[in-house]
């Protein structure tokens, strides 16, 4: 019973104190007309996102948001004022990696 009681408690503070994904501010550094993926450069990398909905990004728009992570996130186009709704297909790559991935989803 202790053992039970002891693994519940654990469990429960683990999902309660786990911290929030933190906001990420990043800029829009490549996109390929006609394509859904789009890279923004970030203070530490560069994320591969693709657009879902909500407001289409422009090359240098300033994207914020909890999107260093995977799965979908709705996040603000801060230049435009408008939500996005993306899919983190990756992040906190180089740029040489980050320009591949791009150019390999966008073929």
């Amino acid at each position: 019973m202790y053992a039970l009681t002891s693994i519940l408690v654990a469990i429960v503070m683990t999902t309660t104190l786990a911290p929030p994904s933190a906001s990420v501010r990043g800029t829009v550094y490549r996109r390929i007309s006609g394509c859904d993926y789009f890279i923004v450069e970030t203070r530490s990398g560069f994320d591969l996102l693709e657009w879902y909905g909500g407001h289409d990004p422009d090359k240098d728009d300033i994207i914020v948001g909890p999107y260093e992570s995977y799965g979908f996130h709705d996040v603000l186009d801060e230049t435009a004022d408008q939500s996005i709704h993306i899919y983190t297909e990756n992040y906190l790559l180089s740029k040489t990696s980050a320009l591949e991935k791009l150019v390999d989803k966008c073929e």
